[in-house]
């Protein structure tokens, strides 16, 4: 364990402003970077009297005694107040008259004045094991003012406001900015703070000097214009919702059940009379036929919840449908959250100095640490049910192109994009108003609310960019709807010259391994994000130049084209002897448990690291293969090959957790960064803490991923079926 602590150091652990200085974004890209350092035995110790030199001077900042000791001392105190800070004439006249009657009820011992000080950042216990946030009492500083019953009346006369210090402390060769909270008079801009600080810390008796390089203040949030834009979309949106469900309730839900009631009485009669003749009954029923509902009702009925609710929640499918698709969808989408909950949660943590290695080093943590392949389950997903679906509706359809291949990209775009839009729009211009505390950003969620970025989404071309990007799991739906729209030259030499076709895609999968391959090779990258090889330069290249590009991620989706063609060509009705069918669930779960865990030691052993070569194989080489073990577990249990498997996966209740898995994916990534970045002290992070973030995490997506898709993604699936006249089953 020493020789993986002073070996495995993880900067989202120590870097103590991972979650930068309070009010400022952070992208997703920043979120998911690990660094990993090796600092020596020596410089560890040395790092421990630096962040505890530094726990005394920001504590005597925050002491009251200390502060009593400072004003007295000043032989022109009485005179002007507090006589501390007479000297400094670059602060403004407001903030040094509260900042004196802040030393002047220190003095006389004023409830308030303590609570001022009590509310302020100091450093407490487990500092060597990762609490280095100093955040102080965020609430309590906004309530300076308040009188708590049997204490003494609490009177400042003037607002507070909560704000960060920023200052540098260098731990081995590696130079960290720590922020600090203070609750001061709101009066005092953030250049006076800095003043008024580094005056305090000039009196401190230390050898090694701190100083404050900027202060960052907590503002007030307004609604802006965006916010008011985005309110009135959502306000449509809800309006229709509304008026479409009292409709479809009152008039049209009605007249069915009328008309249900009215023909089980007349079948009821006709039963009970003997010598009717059959004529009377069809008669009957040609009158009570249900009439068609106009375009324009169908139209609103899209936006009902009643109806769309029903859809959802609808557990019920046609013969055919690939059942075990439900439970690999949902299981996905849980491994995604399961991975960014960790992800997101780490500089949040009061023990991540600690936590961190150990996590790293169980063999059980590694299905987490290797989180990222569950994103190449749904590329596999996609490109098998794409070909499945798309090769049997050519064999129905007429013509040249068998298929309207302009209806074949518009569907795709249309089943995308309006959900994706909304809710990146309630990211962008609404997030920033969804929590509070010391380490919400201003700006909300997206760095700089997107203003540059936003229109690389809407063209799905986001992931060829390195810099920061906006709503960052978006990088996904780039890279889907790029290979959907190559697809088609797999697709049609599959349907018309099926060898021809699995030659070719054979020659894109080679493609697709030979590329990322070169790519880590040149730049030398590690074979995950955690490291297990490559230099540090490369563990800062694995995101922005192999991880989102679609030349890098495209092999899972060939491989799910060539199997969904596979069982197109047979019909999914493929007998195999059930000793060969086990040898391959053997070999392919073999397979999939080394992609899982075969990096443990080379990621927590620097002598047991891959060399250059050999994490460019892997990168080359390990998406394809999870690829591959998905679609044999699809096949298997389409073909009546998986067995208990099957079973399991086709589980009914999955059914409405999978149509919800696309809202999962979209909605997470809000609700985890709303929940830490609102946090007012530091987790503490332990198995249990972790499973019920977790658990609480995917729940709460899952509810607000109904909400979407009622809202969203229903009534846009609705509106295309009554424009385009599309049958339910495309």
């Amino acid at each position: 364990m020493l020789r993986l602590r002073s070996t495995l150091l993880i900067l989202v652990g120590v870097c103590v402003n991972c979650l930068d200085a309070f009010g400022e974004s952070r992208s997703y890209e920043d979120r998911l970077t690990f660094r990993v350092y090796s600092p020596s035995v020596q410089q560890q110790l040395n790092n421990k009297t630096a962040l505890l030199e530094l726990r005394t001077q920001i504590n005597k900042l925050h002491d009251a005694e200390f502060l009593k000791e400072l004003a007295l001392s000043n032989d022109n105190f009485g005179e002007q107040g507090s006589g501390l800070f007479a000297d400094i004439n670059n602060v403004s006249d407001t903030c040094r008259e509260h900042w004196n009657r802040t030393i002047t009820g220190l003095l006389r011992s004023e409830f308030w004045a303590f609570k001022m000080l009590d509310a302020s950042g100091k450093i407490g216990a487990g500092i060597l094991e990762g609490h280095t946030k100093w955040m102080g009492s965020y609430d309590e500083c906004f309530r300076i003012d308040r009188t708590l019953p049997g204490m003494p009346p609490s009177n400042s006369g003037f607002s507070t406001q909560f704000c960060g210090m920023r200052t540098k402390v260098t731990l081995g060769y590696i130079p960290l900015e720590i922020d600090f909270a203070a609750c001061v008079p709101k009066a005092c801009s953030p250049k006076d703070l800095t003043i008024l600080y580094n005056d305090l810390l000039k009196r401190l008796p230390t050898q090694n000097p701190v100083r404050v390089y900027g202060t960052f203040c907590k503002e007030d949030q307004e609604i802006d214009s965006r916010a008011v834009v985005a309110i009135v979309i959502l306000g449509i949106f809800a309006a229709l919702m509304f008026v479409s469900t009292v409709y479809d309730l009152l008039i049209i839900q009605r007249q069915r059940h009328t008309a249900e009631r009215t023909k089980s009485e007349i079948l009821s009669e006709h039963t009970a009379s003997v010598g009717e003749k059959s004529p009377l009954l069809i008669s009957h029923e040609k009158k009570l036929a249900p009439k068609q509902d106009s375009v324009a009702e169908r139209l609103l009925l899209a936006f009902s919840v009643y109806s769309n609710g029903k859809k959802i929640l609808q557990v019920n499918q046609s013969a055919g449908t690939l059942t075990a698709l439900n439970g690999i969808r949902f299981l996905s989408i849980s491994w995604v959250v399961l991975g960014h909950t960790f992800a997101f949660i780490t500089p949040v943590l009061s023990n991540s100095y600690v936590v961190l290695p150990d996590l790293i080093a169980r063999w059980t943590f590694q299905a987490v640490a290797n989180a990222l392949v569950s994103v190449d389950s749904f590329f596999a997903l996609s490109g098998l049910l794409l070909a499945y679906l798309t090769l049997k509706e050519m064999k129905k359809g007429q013509g040249k192109f068998r298929i309207n291949w302009f209806m074949f990209y518009f569907h795709r775009f249309w089943r995308l994009t309006p959900a994706y839009m909304l809710l990146m729009m309630i990211s962008i211009c609404l997030s920033r108003y969804f929590g509070d505390g010391p380490l919400w950003p201003d700006q909300g969620i997206e760095v700089n609310y997107c203003k540059n970025t936003w229109w690389k989404n809407l063209l799905y071309i986001n992931n060829f960019y390195s810099e920061q990007s906006c709503f960052g799991v978006s990088w996904y739906l780039a890279n889907d709807m790029q290979f959907f729209v190559l697809s088609p030259l797999m697709l049609a030499p599959l349907y018309f010259k099926y060898r021809v076709g699995m030659v070719v895609c054979f020659i894109w999968l080679l493609g697709s391994a030979i590329t990322p391959g070169v790519i880590s090779n040149v730049l030398n990258l590690p074979p995950s994000a955690f490291g297990g090889g490559g230099t540090i330069q490369g563990r800062t290249d694995y995101l922005s130049n192999y991880y989102a590009r679609p030349y890098c991620r495209i092999g899972p989706y060939i491989v799910g084209i060539i199997v969904g063609s596979l069982m197109y060509k047979t019909d999914c009705k493929v007998k195999i002897n059930k000793y060969l069918n086990l040898l391959l669930w053997l070999v392919f779960a073999t397979l999939a448990v080394v992609v899982l865990y075969g990096l443990r030691d080379p990621i927590n052993f620097p002598e047991d690291a891959l060399n250059r070569d050999v994490s460019a194989l892997y990168n080359a080489t390990h998406r394809i293969v999870w690829g591959a073990c998905v679609c044999w577990v699809i096949f298997a249990c389409a073909t009546g090959n998986g067995g208990f498997i099957n079973t399991l996966l086709s589980w009914s209740p999955f059914v409405p957790l999978a149509r919800l898995s696309y809202c999962i994916f979209l909605s997470h990534f809000m609700i985890i960064s709303t929940y830490f970045d609102s946090q007012k002290s530091l987790l503490y992070m332990d198995d249990l803490n972790a499973i019920y973030v977790f658990l609480a995490t995917l729940v709460l997506s899952v509810m607000v991923a109904f909400v979407a898709s009622l809202s969203f993604e229903a009534p846009m699936m609705g509106l295309e079926k009554v424009i385009f006249k599309r049958d339910r089953r495309n």
